[in-house]
């Protein structure tokens, strides 16, 4: 979902989404994945657009993921026990499989956020993921790809960004690198726009495969919904074809 996110506008990027989907979708997926900060973008007010895990944003996620029968993977502020953090959540129809607290918090973000601690493996649609955020596509160590008895830790990385524009290169080499590296698909999700603080967006969603090749690809600045189907068997035939994974160190 390569949205343009508005500032100050949070129930107008909500319906807004809405009647996009309605009308873009014609047909089933399994997995929509979101922008970073998809129900505000980042401004000044922050603060006042967090949510409580309850709050308005989070229903919407739970009726997209009803609605179109599908996994629905967004990240926003929310506020819980006086702290606020910019959090991932992953919806299936009728639950949340997992959440995510950013952990590489960006330059000025730590003013506002509490960094999490943990990832989260979500394993589902017969397949595992690993969410992250932004930032986080520039430390390779914190999406390390363990292996144990041939058992890979997940399968795809998804990262959910707001990387501007005169980044967006770096936000897809990053990725590409990370996909690489870890054998695995990076689905990377980014906006288009410009937000509270007048930054400048172009987007750059991409999906990419583990041999780093860029399967599918947005346009430039205008929004898009990029849909694609990921071939995981050949994600599994290059393991076993290139097992490189055995010289991987595993990190307790």
């Amino acid at each position: 979902m390569q949205a343009d996110i508005k500032p100050f506008n949070k129930k107008g990027n909500l319906a807004h989404y809405m009647s996009w989907m309605e009308s873009a979708i014609q047909e089933p997926v399994h997995l929509l994945v979101f922008p970073e900060m998809f129900n505000c973008g980042f401004s000044p007010d922050i603060q006042s657009d967090a949510e409580p895990d309850n709050g308005d944003s989070i229903f919407f996620l739970y009726m997209i993921a009803n609605k179109f029968q599908c996994d629905v993977v967004a990240t926003l502020p929310i506020k819980y026990n006086g702290l606020l953090y910019n959090k991932l959540v992953w919806f299936s129809r009728d639950r949340i499989l997992g959440s995510y607290q950013k952990h590489h918090l960006f330059m000025g973000e730590e003013e506002f956020f509490t960094p999490g601690t943990e990832k989260t493996i979500v394993n589902t649609l017969g397949y595992k993921f690993l969410p992250l955020i932004c930032f986080d596509v520039r430390f390779p160590e914190w999406s390390r790809n363990q292996v144990n008895n041939g058992v890979f830790d997940y399968d795809c990385l998804v990262y959910t960004a707001n990387f501007p524009a005169p980044r967006e290169r770096e936000l897809l080499t990053l990725a590409q690198a990370r996909a690489i590296e870890n054998q695995s698909y990076a689905i990377v999700v980014n906006r288009v726009g410009t937000d509270g603080y007048q930054r400048d967006y172009a987007g750059g969603c991409a999906i990419i495969n583990p041999h780093g090749e860029i399967e599918a690809q947005t346009k430039t600045n205008r929004e898009e919904i990029l849909i694609h189907s990921c071939d995981f068997d050949s994600v599994f035939a290059l393991r076993e074809a290139f097992p490189v994974s055995k010289f991987w160190k595993i990190t307790e």
